[in-house]
């Protein structure tokens, strides 16, 4: 999680003292790794900055556009986009032409969108603590995970996906459950290892580069 989502937490705990945030998702061994893509987090926006939820749909501020100018990015089989405005302007700035895929489109927090964590503080601990939760009226972490599993499956072995930071999340967590105990910087650039996804196996598993 990046320190938003730190922040998040704390407010979580401030109104539920026995909620638990983990830490850290495990790695799987070199010899488990199959097919790998590259996974470019956005950069930051302003109100990333700020702390508000869906704030990757604002643009880009000027230090996301300098974190991004600054990133590496090896050759790709092919691109994938998210839909969002933060991820189209880090694809500009990367030089990456290539049109929306809806499917990479980040978590739906329904009301939530443009509010503060203090200003959803009673609801906190049920959305960090049960990845069925909706308490914001749009996508739970399960059917949020689920689909970006989904849309992982149809990558090719050397593609880069450029996505918002929840997509990233959900891309490298072990599993619903471990969605928020996942370490995702804007404008980073990931290693997403996992076994052929086009075999359909019931998940598959990924490390962090």
């Amino acid at each position: 999680m990046d320190g938003a989502d730190r922040r998040v937490h704390r407010v979580a705990r401030r109104h539920d003292a026995s909620h638990a945030v983990g830490n850290g998702g495990s790695r799987i061994g070199r010899a488990d790794l199959g097919l790998s893509v590259t996974v470019v987090v956005a950069g930051r926006t302003a109100p990333n900055r700020a702390v508000r939820f869906g704030g990757e749909h604002g643009e880009l501020d000027r230090r996301g556009r300098l974190d991004v100018a600054g990133l590496t990015v090896p050759d790709a089989v092919g691109f994938r986009v998210g839909p969002e405005t933060s991820v189209a302007q880090t694809a500009e700035i990367l030089g990456v032409a290539s049109d929306p895929d809806p499917s990479l489109s980040t978590l739906d927090v329904g009301r939530w969108r443009g509010q503060s964590p203090e200003a959803v503080a009673a609801d906190l601990p049920l959305w960090f603590g049960d990845p069925n939760a909706r308490p914001h009226g749009g996508e739970t972490v399960r059917e949020f995970v689920a689909r970006i599993d989904a849309a992982l499956a149809e990558a090719a072995d050397g593609d880069v996906l450029i996505v918002a930071s929840p997509v990233a999340q959900a891309l490298l967590c072990e599993s619903a459950e471990r969605y928020f105990a996942v370490d995702v910087r804007p404008a980073s650039v990931l290693t997403v290892r996992h076994r052929n996804c086009r075999t359909r196996v019931p998940r598959c598993r990924y490390e962090s580069g």
